[in-house]
Formats: C-alpha cells, structure tokens, sequence
C-alpha cells in the first residue's frame, strides 16, 4: 500500500477554497490564517505535481485537473466526516461483550435474567464464580468489567466503585435429624461442623458466616449439598438455593430467628472500563430481577 502523502488539512483546504472561491473566505471557513491555508495549497500542489487554481482570476478557478480532484476530495472529506462521527460515538456505544464474576451465593435467577436479557441487546456475558479477592484482583487489571459479591463492611480499593444492589437471605440447612430438637441453641450450632463454600474468609465474611469452631470448606456446591445429605455438618445457605430440595435435607430453625440473615450485594467495576450506558442497564436489571 502507497503511503499517503497528502493530509486531511490539505484536502480540507482545497474543497474549501474550490467552495467560496478565494483564500480569505476559506480561512474564515476553517478558521484559520490566510497563509496557513495559502501553505496547505501550495504544498499540496507541490506534492501533486501539477497546479490546482488559476490564480490569474477573481475568484480562483479550477484548472481541469482540480475540477477532477475537487470531486475525490469532497467524496473523501463525506468519508472522513462519517469515520469522525462514528469514533466520537464508540465511547457510548453498548458493549457486545461482557464478563461479570460473582460468589457462590450470587441468585442463579438473576444471573440466568442479566444473561437473558443482555442477549436481546446483542451482548454477550461470560459468568465467572470467584472469591471475592481474586474478582477485585481481575476488576483492577481489566479482565473483568463488573463484579456481584456480599458486601465486606469496608472500602474497595481506590481504583474501584461499588453500588449496593439489593441482598440475600441466609438460612441453616442440615440432613433431617442432625439436630434432635428445634429450634437450635447458637451453642449448639457452634459445636457441630459448618459447610463453608468460601475458600478465603474475610474477617468481615467471617464476622457474619462462621458460627462453628470447625470448619469444612467446600467452595464446589454440588460437593456442598453432597457432605450436606450425608451429614458431614450443617450449612448457612441462600434460601433462593433452595437447599431443601436436596433429599434428606431441611431448614433448621434456631433460636436467631430471622435476624441477621439477610445480606447485602454489591455490584463491583472500574471506572472507564464499561461505557456508562451499559453499566446502568446492568444495574437497572439486577435492581429489579426479582420483581419481573
């Protein structure tokens, strides 16, 4: 390919002084100097080889070769305009392709709904389950656009943004029988082994999560509802789970009660990362998916 060795401003230039006939008017035009514009000429020509104007008359005339050239140059100044005004919109544009991470207790209908429904506007959505940790981690570096987690009581870091985004109610789970009465002593919880499904407890995560002085974790649910049926110990789960569909598994009332159960979610990204566009539909969906 032969390199160009003409510029826009040249060419702007041309058309501009083929268009109102002299070079005073053009300047005023493209606001800019007489001389400036009496440059872009002269080079232009020079580059060309072959001279554009007849300056002999009042207005310039084009030569035949200009009348030629003038042609191109305004189909080529229509193609540059379209290219300027298609790159001043690529920031506002919605993305075709995003990847959102969550934790184990993120609700499956509302993944399965952002899925959906970011596929009707042609964008696709990878999901991927992490600990929260190694999320932040992908956000900072822009290997993901936006994160759904529990929120920690404390501060992302610098480089990130978060906005609460609803919550989720917890609950006691264990094999039928695993404790003789009901509802449950917080002593009693605390003597029997916990299914965690987090692999990193953050003081925070810890602080609401962990009752029992032992711990099993298990960050694979399938595995989870597995030790569960058999009695390898109890677990706090997210009621949308719907852990008591698991045969031989049931909700345990303890002396809690409800209190304290339900946790808040954030949604988590970098700014700059996601247009503005996308990202508020993204948290218009996830705000109301458990009213559709």
């Amino acid at each position: 390919m032969e390199l160009l060795r003409f510029t826009l401003a040249q060419i702007e230039a041309f058309a501009c002084v083929c268009e109102t006939g002299t070079l005073t008017q053009a300047a005023k035009k493209l606001h800019k100097d007489r001389t400036t514009v009496s440059e872009l000429l002269d080079y232009l020509e020079v580059d060309l080889g072959y001279v554009l104007f007849d300056r002999s008359t009042r207005p310039l005339t084009l030569t035949p070769q200009g009348q030629l050239l003038y042609r191109q140059a305004r189909l080529f100044l229509h193609e540059a305009e379209a290219f300027s005004r298609i790159a001043k919109q690529i920031p506002d544009r919605i993305e075709t392709h995003l990847t959102l991470c969550y934790d184990l207790f993120a609700p499956r209908d509302l993944l399965l709904r952002l899925a959906e429904q970011l596929q009707e506007q042609q964008i696709q959505l990878d999901l991927i389950a992490c600990e929260r940790a190694e999320a932040e981690r992908w956000l900072d570096e822009g290997l993901a656009d936006i994160g759904l987690f529990q929120a920690l009581n404390r501060s992302v870091n610098d480089h990130l943004h978060w906005r609460a985004v609803g919550s989720v109610s917890l609950a006691v789970y264990a094999r039928s029988g695993y404790f003789r009465k009901q509802p449950v002593p917080l002593l009693h919880l605390a003597s029997q082994p916990q299914l965690m499904p987090f692999r990193d407890l953050s003081p925070s995560l810890a602080g609401r999560l962990r009752i029992a002085d032992r711990l099993i974790q298990v960050n694979e649910m399938a595995l989870l509802e597995q030790l569960l049926q058999k009695g390898h110990g109890w677990a706090f789960l997210p009621e949308h789970f719907a852990p008591e569909r698991l045969e031989g598994v049931e909700r345990v009332e303890t002396e809690m009660g409800a209190r304290g159960l339900a946790h808040p979610l954030v949604a988590l990204w970098k700014p700059g990362v996601v247009s503005a566009v996308t990202l508020e539909m993204v948290m218009d969906i996830i705000n109301h998916w458990d009213r559709m």
